[in-house]
């Protein structure tokens, strides 16, 4: 995205490492073999004139590699889709409109569940009956789909030099396997921000986050004490709901659980940063600040999917989770509060009040060829688009216009989105976990929440001295396969 030069060591790492080597995210009622694996209805928003005459502008400049397609239907497989499928006032993707104009091009949606990914689009390969493409962002696609044979590099496709991805290059070169690029990055995502609802922070004679951060006093100290005076499980109210806070918390450090260095996977579980933090994350879980979804069926408040549900009653006072939940339709956001109104807003995740810097837990946001593709090709063709999309300025404008004029968004968000992805391309912090294999995921997983399990939270200590070994050992056979 912007300054990529400045990506962290952690992910510098990664490219020897990869070279050699083998969002919370909601996940679908029904997998592929469930439903026949398609979805082409296609509702949601199109773009007003004044916006489709900016990208039909764009399309139509004529340029050198432009792309001839002999098929321009792609076949997308994830428990998501990229059509603006999901509400009446969705609106359709600058990525997308580009592609619709440039190319007629079209998305099939191919659905699978968020669990049962790997093991439908393994099927899918074998069966000889790929899908065309597959999404990055999880971070659990690579290096695992290329160690597996499930993804195909794109090298032959994409010219990684060419004005329009030599400003994402760095970023992607650290996603090569046995020398090859394997991710079509279009940019650098912030994982995680805080959300809130400026009526409950004013309700609750609380000062503005936003406030806090301009004047430096956004940090773990003045987070966790709103957390503690706000919590009253009596009457329903915690300060933090959603997924992978925990996470959020834990990155903060400015540290993985999980990283690289000099090629290797390196277990950082004994840096006294993460034991910082754990210690903090267990102080706040014996305050009763979380959500307690083992008493919900295991779920957020509101239930499966229910994002937001809360913030806008007063009964939540933040919302940890991507960028995704509110760049989204008034229909989908209303449980955060009414942003049309100024209710809501976001802060980075907070960090140590002596922290060396603001540290922004990160992904990507890419796209990956499944080996096996039909049209390798349309899918280049619509990475190409996403990377108009961030790099065009008019297209960029485009989105957002959509903020704006359609979501609600002011100009206070506006600004603090762009300080936020500002740090996360110079301060970004990658978990690999779950790029390397299954059971360094499922492990971490349950190391990062210990001391916020809201069953049975243990003791940064006691975590440490149930995992380590088993940790450790996992590392050491998956290093063997680097």
């Amino acid at each position: 995205m912007r300054n990529i030069k400045r990506l962290s060591a952690a992910a510098a790492a990664l490219t020897m490492a990869i070279s050699m080597a083998a969002c919370g995210s909601s996940s679908s009622s029904s997998s592929a073999a469930d439903n026949g694996g398609a979805q082409t209805k296609v509702s949601g928003k199109d773009l007003d004139s004044s916006q489709q005459d900016v990208i039909d502008s764009i399309a139509s400049d004529s340029k050198p590699d432009d792309r001839k397609l002999t098929n321009t239907e792609i076949k997308w497989f994830s428990f998501w889709d990229i059509n603006p499928t999901s509400s009446e006032d969705k609106d359709i993707g600058v990525d997308l409109a580009l592609f619709k104009s440039k190319y007629n091009g079209t998305i099939k949606y191919i659905q699978t569940t968020y669990d049962t990914k790997f093991d439908d689009l393994a099927a899918a390969v074998i069966a000889g009956d790929s899908p065309d493409f597959c999404g990055a962002d999880d971070m659990d696609m690579f290096p695992r789909g290329a160690i597996k044979n499930m993804i195909e590099p794109i090298d032959d496709y994409i010219d990684f030099n060419s004005d329009l991805w030599k400003g994402i290059k760095e970023a992607s070169d650290q996603f090569v396997y046995n020398g090859k690029h394997y991710v079509g990055i279009s940019r650098v995502d912030p994982a995680y921000i805080w959300v809130y609802n400026k009526n409950v922070i004013e309700e609750n004679g609380f000062t503005d986050p936003a406030e806090l951060w301009h004047n430096g006093q956004w940090n773990w100290d003045t987070f966790c004490d709103m957390c503690k005076e706000f919590a009253d499980p009596d009457n329903d109210k915690y300060a933090l709901d959603a997924w992978y806070y925990e996470n959020a918390l834990t990155e903060s450090t400015g540290l993985p659980l999980i990283g690289m260095k000099d090629g290797k996977i390196v277990n950082n579980i004994d840096d006294p940063r993460l034991a910082k933090a754990q210690n903090m994350m267990y102080d706040l879980q014996l305050n009763h600040v979380v959500y307690p979804k083992n008493e919900n069926n295991w779920n957020v408040r509101g239930g499966k999917d229910k994002w937001g549900t809360g913030l806008a009653t007063g009964l939540t006072l933040f919302y940890p989770i991507g960028f995704w939940a509110i760049e989204d339709a008034p229909s989908v956001t209303a449980p955060f509060g009414n942003i049309a109104d100024g209710e809501v807003m976001f802060v980075p995740v907070p960090c140590a009040k002596d922290s060396d810097a603001q540290y922004i837990p990160s992904r990507i946001h890419g796209f990956c060829i499944v080996k096996g593709a039909k049209n390798p090709e349309g899918v280049a063709a619509w990475m190409d688009c996403t990377r108009y999309a961030e790099a065009d300025p008019k297209a960029k404008q485009v989105t957002i216009d959509q903020f704006t004029k359609d979501y609600g968004w002011t100009q206070e968000m506006l600004d603090m989105r762009d300080e936020i992805y500002a740090m996360a391309a110079e301060h970004p912090v990658f978990e690999f976990a779950i790029g390397i294999n299954k059971d360094i995921s499922s492990m971490t997983d349950n190391v990062i929440k210990g001391t916020m399990h809201p069953a049975d939270p243990k003791t940064w200590t006691a975590v440490v001295q149930e995992n380590k070994k088993a940790l450790d050992y996992l590392i050491e056979e998956a290093q063997k396969n680097i």
